[in-house]
């Protein structure tokens, strides 16, 4: 007889991931591409590629080139959970915003710039958003990819439960 078993993540493993993920976002808004490289297993499946070479090109890309982040501000950071074939994944969403609030016709003040996850990018402001879904191994993010479905908060799975 197979016994289907679940393993539970200890109080240490839950704060050390916690700590992962607060470094993670602090160093993809920062666009610190050779201290976030460090963050990731060598082992590691990273946009459904077995390869850490393809990350190192990927994150070099977003964060350093002209056609990435290089002139954009982080404007917010959004958190939530996957919904799609890998449900309750850790999610992370960035907006980056092209404006200048001093001279631009963007410092209109009725315009909120804090979306909630999910939400539709603005065009007036440039916005820029990225999404990336995470999992946790021996202290490195062991696990990264583009979520299909996501929520912000998993109540209604807890009352439906």
């Amino acid at each position: 007889m197979h016994q289907a078993t679940i393993k539970r993540l200890t109080r240490e493993e839950v704060e050390k991931n916690s700590q992962l993920l607060i470094e993670f976002v602090a160093l993809f808004t920062a666009k610190n591409h050779q201290e976030l490289i460090k963050l990731f297993h060598p082992k590691g499946r990273f946009f459904n590629i077995p390869a850490r070479a393809t990350l190192d090109g990927y994150f070099f890309e977003v964060l350093k080139t002209r056609y990435g982040l290089l002139e954009h501000f982080c404007m917010h950071v959004n958190y939530g959970f996957s919904m799609d074939h890998k449900p309750g994944e850790h999610v992370v969403e960035f907006r980056f915003m092209d404006f200048d609030p001093f001279t631009h016709p963007e410092a209109d003040p009725t315009k909120n710039l804090l979306k909630e996850l999910g939400e539709p990018g603005d065009d007036d402001l440039k916005e820029l958003i990225y999404r990336y879904a995470l999992t946790f191994k021996d202290g490195k993010i062991y696990t990264l990819r583009h979520p299909k479905r996501f929520t912000a908060d998993l109540e209604y799975f807890n009352l439906s439960n």
